[in-house]
């Protein structure tokens, strides 16, 4: 739809046509091209006249033969462009006459309108698409999209699966929109593609519209091939558990002139799976401020100057990898110098195991994990700590997880959550 599109006429006439006749084609409905005069090409360019008389509302043709005209069982052809309409259509009934120049008076001999025998075979990966205007919208029969990773500001790696009804040919491109929310400003994306060599490598993205645009490339895309894009984003902070409406247009470029063929925006799958152990969170755009479910402290000694056990029990609501980190604050008042490896004794839980780094005057713990964490999982952990000199209230202890991406370098941040005691 709407692309340039370049039809050729056989004629093979049943006397001789002088030169000076009139050849009209006519029934050739559903193009954009304004009437007037277009260029015609044809196989004998001194008996076929270089260009013809073109009325847009009833699809007319008329070209003028030539010099010493037409003979009598010789094939000509002949080849003119025209815009496709905007919209579907099957390919209209076609018809031919002659008026043929009589050089005994003024009157010329009339034919009548007789159908035209149409092509029959594909185009542009479109089954039946050499027939004269027939018109289809380039569009996605397969048009799904999903995310792996919906942590509050992490690395998020978009997988777009599509599989177009027609050939695109390279320089032809999809504007998958609707991902709205991202943190990723404006500029060059990398794309990587499951077929390689059909794809540009980099994607314009547009954080305001969440539009991301590919060229299609190298041989470019075949009809009924399946093609999966994925491309890493980074998500907002925000906790949003509805998926975006996300949709996808192609706009396939026409070797006959300078029209594109254009879709239209079309909703694409979302799913509905699960990532990172959250519900919903494979669907596009969706953002879960990761924290824990559970969270609990306390402690084994109260006295001044003693050796105090904490024990600290977690769950995440969310799938952890090895790498990310937890921070409990609060902890002040304590005797234990500052250290980059202070013990932790893993009581129960997984058994993943963790190291620990605190920092005495702001009593802040931080562990890191060293093995992967479910949602939902409880680990219990203990460690020993020296009490102030000074008699002090309970403080108020907070939590807070940051959770490595496996898809870059942007971790999951949650927020600071009190820990109860």
């Amino acid at each position: 739809a709407s692309a340039s599109n370049l039809l050729t006429v056989t004629l093979s006439p049943d006397c001789d046509v002088a030169g000076g006749s009139l050849v009209t084609l006519s029934g050739l409905t559903g193009s954009l091209t304004a009437g007037g005069v277009i260029g015609v090409n044809s196989s004998f360019p001194s008996l076929i006249a270089s260009s013809g008389s073109w009325n847009q509302s009833s699809g007319e043709l008329v070209v003028t033969t030539a010099g010493t005209g037409l003979v009598h069982g010789v094939s000509y052809a002949m080849s003119f462009q025209v815009r496709n309409g905007a919209t579907e259509q099957g390919s209209p009934s076609i018809s031919v006459k002659g008026s043929v120049l009589s050089v005994d008076g003024p009157f010329s001999g009339e034919g009548y309108f007789e159908a035209m025998v149409k092509a029959s075979g594909d185009a542009e990966g479109v089954t039946g698409g050499a027939a004269p205007l027939l018109i289809v919208l380039p569009r996605f029969l397969v048009r799904g999209v999903g995310q792996t990773n919906p942590l509050a500001w992490a690395s998020n790696t978009l997988r777009v699966t599509l599989r177009a009804n027609s050939d695109l040919r390279a320089g032809s491109l999809v504007t998958v929109a609707g991902l709205v929310g991202s943190a990723s400003v404006d500029g060059n994306v990398s794309v990587n593609a499951s077929v390689g060599g059909a794809w540009a490598s980099v994607g314009a993205w547009e954080q305001g519209s969440g539009r991301i645009v590919v060229s299609v490339s190298g041989e470019g895309v075949v009809n009924g091939s399946e093609h999966v894009l994925w491309f890493v984003l980074r998500n907002g902070g925000v906790e949003n558990r509805t998926a975006a409406s996300v949709s996808v247009v192609a706009s396939a470029v026409s070797v006959y002139g300078e029209f594109v063929g254009q879709g239209l925006y079309e909703v694409m799958d979302n799913g509905g799976s699960d990532a990172i152990g959250v519900s919903g969170g494979g669907n596009p755009m969706v953002v879960h401020v990761p924290g824990f479910a559970v969270r609990w402290i306390g402690q084994s000694n109260p006295f001044a100057s003693a050796s105090n056990v904490l024990t600290v029990t977690l769950s995440p609501d969310c799938d952890v990898l090895a790498g990310s980190s937890v921070t409990v604050s609060g902890l002040r008042g304590s005797l234990t110098a500052s250290s980059e490896s202070l013990a932790i004794v893993n009581v129960s839980g997984s058994g993943v195991g963790m190291s620990a780094a605190w920092q005495q005057d702001e009593g802040v713990l931080t562990l890191f994990v060293s093995g992967d964490l479910a949602n939902g999982s409880v680990h219990v952990l203990s460690l020993t700590l020296r009490n102030g000199l000074a008699e002090q209230a309970a403080r108020n202890v907070s939590v807070v997880m940051s959770v490595r991406s496996a898809d870059g370098a942007y971790f999951g941040q949650g927020a600071i959550e009190a820990v109860m005691s």
